[in-house]
Protein backbone atom coordinates (compact mmCIF):
# COMPACT_ATOMS: atom_id res chain seq x y z
CA UNK A 1 0.00 0.00 0.00
CA UNK A 2 2.69 2.51 1.02
CA UNK A 3 4.34 2.21 -2.38
CA UNK A 4 1.18 3.10 -4.29
CA UNK A 5 1.22 6.47 -6.07
CA UNK A 6 -2.36 7.15 -5.00
CA UNK A 7 -1.41 6.52 -1.36
CA UNK A 8 1.34 9.13 -1.59
CA UNK A 9 -1.15 11.64 -2.99
CA UNK A 10 -3.56 10.67 -0.20
CA UNK A 11 -1.01 11.45 2.50
CA UNK A 12 -0.10 14.78 0.85
CA UNK A 13 -3.69 16.10 0.82
CA UNK A 14 -4.04 19.11 3.13
CA UNK A 15 -7.61 18.18 4.12
CA UNK A 16 -9.18 15.16 5.75
CA UNK A 17 -10.03 12.09 3.65
CA UNK A 18 -11.12 8.57 4.64
CA UNK A 19 -10.05 5.59 2.52
CA UNK A 20 -9.38 1.86 2.96
CA UNK A 21 -5.88 0.39 2.71
CA UNK A 22 -6.79 -2.18 0.01
CA UNK A 23 -8.06 0.54 -2.29
CA UNK A 24 -4.74 2.15 -3.17
CA UNK A 25 -3.20 -0.74 -5.18
CA UNK A 26 -6.53 -1.00 -7.04
CA UNK A 27 -6.52 2.75 -7.75
CA UNK A 28 -3.01 2.46 -9.17
CA UNK A 29 -3.92 -0.54 -11.32
CA UNK A 30 -6.93 1.25 -12.77
CA UNK A 31 -5.87 4.88 -12.96
CA UNK A 32 -2.12 5.20 -13.60
CA UNK A 33 -2.76 5.22 -17.35
CA UNK A 34 -4.79 8.43 -16.97
CA UNK A 35 -2.08 10.43 -15.17
CA UNK A 36 -1.17 13.65 -16.98
CA UNK A 37 -4.08 13.43 -19.43
CA UNK A 38 -6.81 16.09 -19.83
CA UNK A 39 -9.57 13.82 -18.53
CA UNK A 40 -12.83 14.60 -16.73
CA UNK A 41 -12.89 12.90 -13.33
CA UNK A 42 -16.07 12.96 -11.25
CA UNK A 43 -16.16 11.88 -7.60
CA UNK A 44 -19.35 11.43 -5.59
CA UNK A 45 -19.00 12.12 -1.88
CA UNK A 46 -16.32 14.73 -1.15
CA UNK A 47 -16.88 15.18 2.62
CA UNK A 48 -14.06 17.42 3.91
CA UNK A 49 -12.48 17.91 0.49
CA UNK A 50 -9.36 15.82 1.06
CA UNK A 51 -9.98 13.42 -1.81
CA UNK A 52 -10.39 16.27 -4.31
CA UNK A 53 -6.84 17.42 -3.59
CA UNK A 54 -5.63 13.81 -3.60
CA UNK A 55 -6.98 13.23 -7.11
CA UNK A 56 -5.64 16.51 -8.43
CA UNK A 57 -2.16 15.68 -7.11
CA UNK A 58 -2.32 12.17 -8.56
CA UNK A 59 -3.91 12.87 -11.95
CA UNK A 60 -2.16 16.17 -12.62
CA UNK A 61 -3.18 19.76 -13.32
CA UNK A 62 -4.65 18.92 -16.74
CA UNK A 63 -7.42 16.79 -15.18
CA UNK A 64 -10.82 18.34 -14.70
CA UNK A 65 -11.88 17.35 -11.16
CA UNK A 66 -15.60 17.47 -10.37
CA UNK A 67 -17.19 16.79 -6.98
CA UNK A 68 -20.78 15.82 -6.18
CA UNK A 69 -22.20 15.99 -2.67
CA UNK A 70 -25.47 16.44 -0.77
CA UNK A 71 -24.04 19.00 1.61
CA UNK A 72 -24.45 22.57 0.24
CA UNK A 73 -21.34 23.63 2.18
CA UNK A 74 -19.23 21.58 -0.23
CA UNK A 75 -19.51 24.41 -2.77
CA UNK A 76 -16.65 26.12 -0.91
CA UNK A 77 -14.20 23.83 -2.69
CA UNK A 78 -14.95 25.61 -5.96
CA UNK A 79 -12.66 28.36 -4.66
CA UNK A 80 -9.79 25.88 -5.02
CA UNK A 81 -10.48 25.25 -8.69
CA UNK A 82 -12.84 22.28 -8.41
CA UNK A 83 -16.30 22.10 -9.99
CA UNK A 84 -18.86 21.27 -7.32
CA UNK A 85 -22.46 20.11 -7.83
CA UNK A 86 -24.98 19.62 -5.04
CA UNK A 87 -27.55 16.88 -5.52
CA UNK A 88 -28.92 13.46 -4.62
CA UNK A 89 -27.17 10.61 -6.43
CA UNK A 90 -30.28 8.43 -6.12
CA UNK A 91 -32.26 10.92 -8.20
CA UNK A 92 -32.13 10.20 -11.97
CA UNK A 93 -33.27 13.76 -12.74
CA UNK A 94 -30.20 15.12 -10.97
CA UNK A 95 -27.94 13.03 -13.18
CA UNK A 96 -29.79 13.98 -16.36
CA UNK A 97 -29.35 17.68 -15.62
CA UNK A 98 -25.73 17.18 -14.60
CA UNK A 99 -24.73 15.27 -17.73
CA UNK A 100 -26.65 17.71 -19.91
CA UNK A 101 -24.40 20.42 -18.48
CA UNK A 102 -21.11 18.50 -18.31
CA UNK A 103 -21.33 16.26 -21.35
CA UNK A 104 -19.45 12.96 -21.23
CA UNK A 105 -16.90 12.18 -18.54
CA UNK A 106 -13.96 9.77 -18.42
CA UNK A 107 -14.05 8.42 -14.87
CA UNK A 108 -16.81 8.24 -12.28
CA UNK A 109 -15.78 7.31 -8.74
CA UNK A 110 -18.70 6.65 -6.39
CA UNK A 111 -17.66 7.24 -2.78
CA UNK A 112 -21.06 8.61 -1.85
CA UNK A 113 -23.80 7.25 0.37
CA UNK A 114 -23.03 3.55 -0.32
CA UNK A 115 -26.72 2.60 -0.28
CA UNK A 116 -27.93 0.07 -2.83
CA UNK A 117 -30.38 2.46 -4.48
CA UNK A 118 -27.73 5.19 -4.74
CA UNK A 119 -25.18 2.87 -6.34
CA UNK A 120 -27.73 1.35 -8.73
CA UNK A 121 -29.06 4.69 -9.99
CA UNK A 122 -25.54 6.12 -10.28
CA UNK A 123 -24.37 3.28 -12.53
CA UNK A 124 -27.51 3.17 -14.69
CA UNK A 125 -27.34 6.92 -15.35
CA UNK A 126 -23.60 6.88 -16.03
CA UNK A 127 -23.48 4.08 -18.62
CA UNK A 128 -24.27 6.28 -21.61
CA UNK A 129 -22.30 9.25 -20.29
CA UNK A 130 -18.81 7.78 -19.91
CA UNK A 131 -16.41 8.00 -22.85
CA UNK A 132 -14.86 4.96 -24.46
CA UNK A 133 -11.90 3.78 -22.43
CA UNK A 134 -13.44 5.25 -19.29
CA UNK A 135 -14.39 3.70 -15.96
CA UNK A 136 -17.24 3.57 -13.49
CA UNK A 137 -15.76 2.74 -10.07
CA UNK A 138 -18.07 1.96 -7.15
CA UNK A 139 -16.34 2.00 -3.78
CA UNK A 140 -17.52 0.44 -0.52
CA UNK A 141 -19.71 -2.14 -2.22
CA UNK A 142 -19.26 -4.31 0.89
CA UNK A 143 -22.40 -2.56 2.11
CA UNK A 144 -24.33 -5.00 -0.11
CA UNK A 145 -23.53 -7.66 2.50
CA UNK A 146 -24.09 -5.65 5.69
CA UNK A 147 -27.01 -6.33 8.03
CA UNK A 148 -28.69 -2.98 7.56
CA UNK A 149 -29.10 -3.78 3.87
CA UNK A 150 -31.67 -6.48 4.57
CA UNK A 151 -32.68 -7.37 0.99
CA UNK A 152 -29.37 -8.89 -0.08
CA UNK A 153 -30.91 -10.56 -3.11
CA UNK A 154 -31.56 -7.10 -4.53
CA UNK A 155 -28.25 -5.58 -3.43
CA UNK A 156 -26.06 -3.56 -5.77
CA UNK A 157 -23.45 -6.32 -6.06
CA UNK A 158 -26.07 -8.95 -6.88
CA UNK A 159 -27.64 -6.59 -9.39
CA UNK A 160 -24.25 -6.14 -11.07
CA UNK A 161 -23.66 -9.90 -11.09
CA UNK A 162 -27.05 -10.33 -12.75
CA UNK A 163 -25.85 -8.00 -15.55
CA UNK A 164 -22.89 -10.23 -16.47
CA UNK A 165 -25.00 -12.52 -18.74
CA UNK A 166 -26.08 -9.40 -20.65
CA UNK A 167 -22.47 -9.00 -21.85
CA UNK A 168 -22.90 -12.37 -23.56
CA UNK A 169 -25.48 -10.82 -25.87
CA UNK A 170 -22.42 -10.11 -28.03
CA UNK A 171 -21.96 -13.84 -28.63
CA UNK A 172 -23.37 -15.01 -31.95
CA UNK A 173 -23.91 -18.45 -30.35
CA UNK A 174 -26.58 -17.09 -28.00
CA UNK A 175 -29.95 -15.42 -28.37
CA UNK A 176 -29.77 -12.67 -25.75
CA UNK A 177 -31.34 -9.29 -26.41
CA UNK A 178 -29.01 -6.32 -26.72
CA UNK A 179 -29.02 -3.90 -23.76
CA UNK A 180 -27.08 -0.86 -22.56
CA UNK A 181 -24.69 -3.24 -20.83
CA UNK A 182 -23.92 -5.22 -23.97
CA UNK A 183 -23.53 -2.01 -26.01
CA UNK A 184 -21.42 0.05 -23.58
CA UNK A 185 -19.76 -2.23 -20.99
CA UNK A 186 -16.75 -4.11 -22.30
CA UNK A 187 -16.02 -5.85 -18.99
CA UNK A 188 -16.84 -5.86 -15.28
CA UNK A 189 -14.21 -6.26 -12.57
CA UNK A 190 -14.74 -7.19 -8.92
CA UNK A 191 -12.19 -6.34 -6.25
CA UNK A 192 -12.69 -6.55 -2.50
CA UNK A 193 -15.29 -3.81 -1.84
CA UNK A 194 -14.77 -2.21 -5.27
CA UNK A 195 -16.73 -2.88 -8.47
CA UNK A 196 -15.52 -1.52 -11.81
CA UNK A 197 -17.28 -1.23 -15.16
CA UNK A 198 -15.00 -0.71 -18.18
CA UNK A 199 -16.82 1.34 -20.80
CA UNK A 200 -15.76 0.95 -24.43
CA UNK A 201 -18.30 0.84 -27.26
CA UNK A 202 -15.56 0.16 -29.83
CA UNK A 203 -14.80 -3.19 -28.16
CA UNK A 204 -18.42 -4.28 -27.71
CA UNK A 205 -18.57 -6.10 -31.04
CA UNK A 206 -20.53 -9.22 -31.95
CA UNK A 207 -18.35 -12.26 -31.33
CA UNK A 208 -18.40 -14.45 -34.45
CA UNK A 209 -16.65 -17.72 -35.15
CA UNK A 210 -13.98 -17.65 -37.83
CA UNK A 211 -11.81 -20.35 -39.38
CA UNK A 212 -8.42 -20.29 -40.99
CA UNK A 213 -7.65 -22.12 -44.25
CA UNK A 214 -5.72 -24.96 -42.62
CA UNK A 215 -6.34 -28.61 -43.49
CA UNK A 216 -9.15 -30.21 -41.46
CA UNK A 217 -8.51 -33.67 -40.03
CA UNK A 218 -11.92 -33.90 -38.30
CA UNK A 219 -10.33 -35.40 -35.21
CA UNK A 220 -12.55 -37.08 -32.65
CA UNK A 221 -13.67 -34.88 -29.75
CA UNK A 222 -12.38 -36.35 -26.48
CA UNK A 223 -13.74 -33.63 -24.17
CA UNK A 224 -16.47 -35.84 -22.77
CA UNK A 225 -14.74 -39.21 -22.72
CA UNK A 226 -14.44 -39.14 -18.92
CA UNK A 227 -18.16 -38.54 -18.40
CA UNK A 228 -18.96 -42.22 -18.29
CA UNK A 229 -20.54 -44.55 -20.80
CA UNK A 230 -24.15 -43.32 -20.48
CA UNK A 231 -23.38 -39.60 -20.65
CA UNK A 232 -20.84 -39.89 -23.49
CA UNK A 233 -23.27 -42.11 -25.43
CA UNK A 234 -26.02 -39.52 -25.13
CA UNK A 235 -23.63 -36.81 -26.35
CA UNK A 236 -22.55 -38.83 -29.38
CA UNK A 237 -26.18 -39.65 -30.16
CA UNK A 238 -27.11 -35.97 -29.89
CA UNK A 239 -24.29 -35.00 -32.25
CA UNK A 240 -25.25 -37.74 -34.72
CA UNK A 241 -28.93 -36.82 -34.79
CA UNK A 242 -28.11 -33.15 -35.38
CA UNK A 243 -27.38 -33.86 -39.05
CA UNK A 244 -30.15 -31.41 -40.05
CA UNK A 245 -27.65 -28.64 -39.20
CA UNK A 246 -25.46 -28.86 -42.25
CA UNK A 247 -21.71 -28.34 -42.01
CA UNK A 248 -18.65 -29.42 -43.94
CA UNK A 249 -17.85 -32.01 -41.28
CA UNK A 250 -21.30 -33.59 -41.40
CA UNK A 251 -21.35 -33.47 -45.19
CA UNK A 252 -18.21 -35.61 -45.26
CA UNK A 253 -19.35 -38.02 -42.53
CA UNK A 254 -22.99 -38.31 -43.65
CA UNK A 255 -22.98 -37.66 -47.41
CA UNK A 256 -26.32 -39.37 -48.12
CA UNK A 257 -28.21 -37.55 -45.35
CA UNK A 258 -26.58 -34.27 -46.34
CA UNK A 259 -27.80 -34.69 -49.93
CA UNK A 260 -31.31 -35.47 -48.67
CA UNK A 261 -31.30 -32.41 -46.44
CA UNK A 262 -30.51 -30.18 -49.41
CA UNK A 263 -33.84 -31.14 -50.98
CA UNK A 264 -36.54 -28.82 -49.68
CA UNK A 265 -39.28 -31.45 -50.10
CA UNK A 266 -37.49 -33.82 -47.69
CA UNK A 267 -36.02 -31.31 -45.26
CA UNK A 268 -39.27 -30.62 -43.35
CA UNK A 269 -40.32 -34.27 -42.75
CA UNK A 270 -36.78 -35.20 -41.70
CA UNK A 271 -36.69 -32.32 -39.22
CA UNK A 272 -40.16 -33.18 -37.91
CA UNK A 273 -38.81 -36.64 -37.11
CA UNK A 274 -35.44 -35.54 -35.73
CA UNK A 275 -36.35 -32.49 -33.59
CA UNK A 276 -38.56 -34.28 -30.99
CA UNK A 277 -35.95 -37.03 -30.53
CA UNK A 278 -33.18 -34.45 -30.19
CA UNK A 279 -35.23 -32.54 -27.60
CA UNK A 280 -35.61 -35.68 -25.46
CA UNK A 281 -31.88 -36.42 -25.69
CA UNK A 282 -31.09 -32.77 -24.88
CA UNK A 283 -33.10 -32.84 -21.63
CA UNK A 284 -31.65 -36.21 -20.67
CA UNK A 285 -28.20 -34.69 -21.10
CA UNK A 286 -29.15 -31.69 -18.97
CA UNK A 287 -30.28 -33.95 -16.15
CA UNK A 288 -27.15 -36.09 -16.42
CA UNK A 289 -24.93 -33.00 -16.43
CA UNK A 290 -26.70 -31.68 -13.34
CA UNK A 291 -26.33 -34.97 -11.46
CA UNK A 292 -22.69 -35.25 -12.49
CA UNK A 293 -21.99 -31.68 -11.35
CA UNK A 294 -23.67 -32.34 -7.98
CA UNK A 295 -21.58 -35.47 -7.55
CA UNK A 296 -18.31 -33.72 -8.40
CA UNK A 297 -18.94 -30.64 -6.24
CA UNK A 298 -19.94 -32.87 -3.33
CA UNK A 299 -16.73 -34.83 -3.77
CA UNK A 300 -14.60 -31.66 -3.90
CA UNK A 301 -16.33 -30.17 -0.85
CA UNK A 302 -15.87 -33.36 1.17
CA UNK A 303 -12.15 -33.39 0.36
CA UNK A 304 -11.86 -29.70 1.29
CA UNK A 305 -13.58 -30.29 4.64
CA UNK A 306 -11.13 -33.09 5.44
CA UNK A 307 -8.24 -30.65 5.08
Amino acid sequence: MSGASTYKSFTKSPYFSLKHTNYFPVYDELLLKFVGLPITFLEIGILDGGSLFMWRDFLGQDARIIGVDLNPEATKWSEDGFEIFIGDQSNPDFWKNLYDELGKIDILLDDGGHRNDQQMVTVECALENVRDGGLIIIEDSQTSFMKFESFKRFSFVNLLISKIPLLYARSSDLKISETKYSKFVHSIQFFESICVLHIDRSKCNTNKRIENVGIKNFSNDFRYENDGFIQSSFRKLYEFISIDYLSQKREIRHPLLSRLMKKKSLRLPIRCFIIPIRAIIYWCLKVLNFLNLRRLTSKVNSKSSLK
